[in-house]
């Protein structure tokens, strides 16, 4: 008897009682397990949310929440603004704001809530739906416990000085801690590729899962429309199974939404910006007009001339200055297409390809950088697809792929009749709903958003907050109603000048106004002393918060209506 037949014993010995515990792990219910799992996200979530610096229920934003509640603000109140953004937030925030009002600090709670709890738990399954067709319950499973730990293995993998901006920018929106659109955007756009893995994978696709994909694929660009980019993967794994009557249900889904999406550009704008040479053909009149431009317009090309590779070389260059070793995660991605696609040549096309497309577009985009993470969040919706390849890494060893087993349904799915209806709703809150609401809003109302001086980021303006000057001697004692939001702290920034320096230039489209009042000081009480002089004197009070509760920082949330004294 040879010298390795103890070795070999014992490696038989424990391959026999790892099957049989992978045997025993898919045995368990699988709705327990997906709970179980869940909880523990849950949980993890809590505890960096308890650990990181943040105000309240406010966390570091990205600054474009400002462009999202305040278009929700206006549409919760019948009106549109300038549009330059997706319409997904603002629809999502619309009844939120008419409730709680042009406050986004008051909102916080209510939108990290739903984030966490609500799209969170969607996404988890819809990341086990897939994984679950690509290797089995089993891989499914393993799959989520590689989305619950790779965010927080990478805290180790950061370099000291830059543990911070990974633990406190990157993470909070990544977990949906914030009002960005990126985290509802990676979700949707998650849940879009569950439904084409159901059509590429399934003996017998059904033609409601590919219209559900389609669905899903534009709320996911309503957020925001640069998601787009995740249609690679669909559309080459579609075209690889020749599954057409599912392509065409996908784009039959899909179409509600764009149509949607075009009107929302072109009222909010006046034109739409994909159209090279602007357009002045108004869509509220329906899809014929939508189909009547012509094909030669379109412009593709503006949405590619911010792209640099020589941005996507020096990206991966600060990858290897704040993380220990860029090479590692280059091979950890490299390695994980191989891995996959040993697994399943339609699945490395579903999810490899899209993830690619994000990484070189987005990747090399002008305005991303690894040296303040904003790369990190645009490319958030390729996170799913980055937690498939790492959990695809063990199929690398011999023989792995043909171990794992196929997939078999946990339970009875819902009735036809159930998903119909389901479906139906989906396109009325998504895109049929907006679109009406779109076509009807007025661009010019009583609500006014405005930036504030050379900020870029609309707020609401001329609030009431019962601001109210007198005069003592040459001594200005400003009074208003500032209240303290359940979302977290604020403070207050005083404006003043000679002229109100309110202005709205005119605009094809939704109206957008600017405050050029100078800033003469920060307050945290509501109520400001001054002595500007003698003379005529316009103030105005912006709330303004951050994750720091810092004056020296934030952008301001909303301001007030002006008010005019004069000095003797």
């Amino acid at each position: 008897m040879s010298t390795l037949d103890p070795a070999v014993a014992v490696g038989r010995l424990w391959v026999g009682r790892a099957r049989r515990t992978a045997a025993q792990v898919e045995s368990w219910p699988v709705r327990r397990v997906l709970a179980g799992l869940v909880a523990v996200e849950w949980l993890a979530v809590l505890a960096l949310a308890l650990t990181v610096r943040h105000a309240g229920w406010i966390y570091y934003q990205g600054g474009d929440q400002l462009w999202f509640y305040t278009l929700g603000w206006l549409l919760g109140h019948g009106q549109l603004g300038q549009t330059p953004v997706g319409y997904g937030s603002a629809v999502l925030y619309a009844p939120l704001a008419r409730i709680v009002g042009p406050n986004l600090a008051a909102a916080y709670p209510a939108i990290l809530l739903f984030n966490v709890l609500v799209l969170l738990p969607a996404a988890m399954l819809a990341l086990y739906g897939i994984a679950a067709r690509i290797g089995g319950r089993l891989f499914g499973y393993w799959t989520l416990v590689v989305w619950i730990a790779a965010p927080f293995i990478g805290i180790v993998y950061t370099n000291a000085g830059y543990h911070q901006r990974y633990t406190e920018l990157t993470l909070p929106q990544s977990f949906g801690l914030t009002a960005m659109a990126d985290f509802p955007t990676m979700v949707a756009a998650l849940v879009s590729t569950y439904f084409v893995a159901r059509v590429v994978f399934d003996r017998n696709p059904e033609l409601i899962d590919a219209l559900c994909g389609g669905v899903a694929a534009g709320a996911a660009i309503a957020f925001k429309p640069a998601t787009a980019l995740f249609l690679v993967g669909p559309a080459l794994a579609v075209a690889y199974r020749r599954r057409l009557v599912g392509a065409a249900g996908f784009v039959a889904g899909l179409l509600p939404a764009l149509l949607a999406l075009a009107v929302w550009k072109e009222r909010g704008l006046g034109q739409l910006p994909i159209v090279g040479l602007g357009s002045t053909r108004r869509l509220a009149g329906g899809a014929a007009s939508f189909a009547a431009l012509p094909l030669g317009a379109v412009d593709l090309g503006k949405y590619f001339q911010n792209l640099d590779w020589d941005r996507f070389l020096w990206n991966l260059d600060l990858l290897r200055e704040h993380f220990w070793s860029a090479r590692l995660l280059e091979w950890l991605v490299i390695a994980g297409l191989f891995a996959l696609g040993r697994r399943s040549i339609t699945a490395l096309l579903l999810v490899g390809s899209s993830l690619v497309a994000f990484l070189l577009v987005k990747g090399s985009y002008t305005a991303a950088s690894v040296e303040d993470s904003s790369v990190f969040r645009l490319l958030m919706p390729s996170f799913p697809a980055f937690v498939l390849l790492l959990a695809s890494l063990p199929l690398l060893l011999p023989h792995a792929p043909g171990a794992l087993r196929e997939w078999r349904p946990a339970g009875a799915p819902l009735r036809l009749r159930t998903r119909w209806t389901l479906l139906a709703v989906a396109i009325l809150v998504s895109a049929v709903l907006p679109l009406v609401t779109f076509a009807a809003a007025r661009t010019a109302g009583p609500l006014t958003p405005a930036t504030i001086g050379a900020t870029s980021m609309p707020i609401p303006a001329n609030v009431d907050l019962a601001l109210a000057a007198t005069t003592r001697g040459r001594e200005v004692v400003l009074q208003w109603r500032g209240g303290s939001p359940f979302g977290g702290p604020v403070f207050f920034r005083v404006l003043r000048g000679r002229r109100d320096g309110f202005t709205c230039p005119p605009s094809r489209g939704g109206r957008m106004c600017n405050v050029s009042l100078p800033e003469i000081g920060v307050t945290r009480q509501p109520e400001f002393r001054d002595r500007p002089g003698t003379g005529r004197f316009v103030y105005r009070v912006a709330i303004a918060a951050n994750w720091l509760n810092d004056p020296q920082y934030g952008d301001p949330y909303l301001v007030s209506g002006p008010v005019t004294v004069r000095v003797p």
